[in-house]
């Protein structure tokens, strides 16, 4: 397949050009697609890898800025305003200096393509997090000031549960299980537990929690006994190269509820 896009002056200068793929997150109770996640690739669909690690420390913000314009267009093009989908799209908090010149320039974006601010989800792991609270914090509160969402992908249950959805350092609107937390969890009972108990707490506050990277119909199940209804993983659908997948909920043959 012939890329979407032919490289630019600025791709040029970082010295390569770039796609997206996207990936489907479902809600299960309703099956319908919550979002959609941007995931970097390049220009014929070669790994995140190999365009992430030709990135130099002084090219991230234009990267960063390039690939949110790049996820909008495409998807806008694909046909994701037409639907009720969101677009997730990873970012890193330290490669943004001027969070009201970024934010400025993503609302442009946005504006030029009628992408409503309230379906964009800027998401960053936890570890991003703790490099640098205050420059997080900040990022994330003019974002959200915009009308954008912001999303933390967790990788621990007892410290997301006793920070009660990170609220002590920012307010997430949406909390990701790490594929570290999904893998194998029928496996693990008392995992099971924390994240019944996490979903609790997002449900009183008004947060949406995902698990991501569900593979098997036995991680299904056990994240349905915790009572998450948001998924994404390959059961459901592999990444689309330039394409927004549609996606298969498993049957209840095989599986024991």
């Amino acid at each position: 397949m012939e890329p979407a896009f032919c490289a630019n002056e600025e791709e040029l200068r970082m010295g390569f050009p770039f796609s997206m793929a996207f990936q489907p997150i479902v809600h299960v109770s309703t099956g319908n697609i919550y979002a959609y996640e941007a995931l970097v690739r390049g220009p014929q669909g070669q790994s995140a890898a190999s365009i992430l690690g030709r990135l130099k420390e002084n090219d991230q913000f234009l990267f960063h800025q390039k690939c949110r314009s790049r996820a909008m267009t495409l998807a806008t093009n694909l046909g994701i305003t037409k639907s009720n989908a969101a677009l997730s799209i990873n970012f890193l908090p330290r490669a943004i200096r001027t969070p009201e010149a970024c934010s400025a320039m993503t609302r442009a974006a946005a504006n030029s393509l009628n992408f409503p601010y309230e379906r964009l989800i800027f998401e960053m792991t936890d570890s991003e997090r703790l490099l640098d609270t205050k420059q997080v914090r900040t990022v994330a509160n003019e974002y959200q000031r915009n009308g954008f969402r912001i999303a933390l992908s967790i990788d621990d249950l007892q410290a997301a549960l006793s920070e009660k959805a990170m609220r002590k350092q920012i307010r997430a609107d949406i909390l990701k299980l790490n594929m570290s937390i999904t893998r194998n969890l029928h496996l693990h009972p008392r995992s099971q537990t924390t994240i019944a108990s996490l979903q609790n707490v997002c449900n009183a506050e008004g947060i949406e929690l995902i698990a991501e990277g569900v593979e098997t119909r036995e991680e299904y199940v056990a994240l349905l006994r915790c009572g998450i209804e948001y998924m994404q993983g390959y059961l459901f659908a592999m990444p689309g190269f330039e394409s927004l997948p549609n996606f298969t909920l498993p049957t209840a043959t095989g599986m024991c509820a």
